[in-house]
């Protein structure tokens, strides 16, 4: 169960870094790349139900970066950690009942890993340990 949800973020990931990169329409693109990874992500229904709630709650993202990375403005971020960020915060804003916040954060940790700079994983960590702390966010 763990690895597909892992492929899943993934999936999200690079499908809102594609929408936000290109203008690519992220419904489109994130057909395609579940379609890509079919024979890996067997239930898809995570991966939509994540993409959902990161646009869903985007201006939220946006505001939450915003206020815990305030030397980094959101559009000057690197386009992939923002993705990440976004992936990440949108799962602490309105979590799955069997996904511990902790899970969602170090989920966000190990892509930023694999797809960001050296610098990313800790920049990722930093930043959403402070969201998840915020007492003013709307869970």
């Amino acid at each position: 169960m763990a690895s597909y949800r892992h492929l899943s973020r993934v999936v999200v990931m690079q499908s809102f870094f594609e929408h936000e990169a290109r203008g690519a329409d992220f419904d489109e693109v994130l057909k395609y790349n579940l379609a890509e990874y079919a024979s890996q992500v067997e239930d898809t229904s995570f991966a939509k139900n994540l993409a959902k709630k990161l646009l869903k709650h985007y201006p939220q993202i946006r505001e939450l970066i915003k206020k815990h990375a305030p030397e980094w403005p959101v559009e000057k971020l690197d386009p992939v950690e923002r993705s990440i960020l976004a992936l990440g915060i949108s799962e602490l804003i309105d979590p799955e009942d069997d996904v511990p916040l902790n899970v969602a954060i170090n989920e966000a940790i190990e892509i930023a890993k694999t797809y960001g700079d050296e610098t990313s994983a800790k920049f990722i960590n930093g930043v959403l340990n402070a969201v998840a702390h915020d007492p003013d966010l709307k869970k």
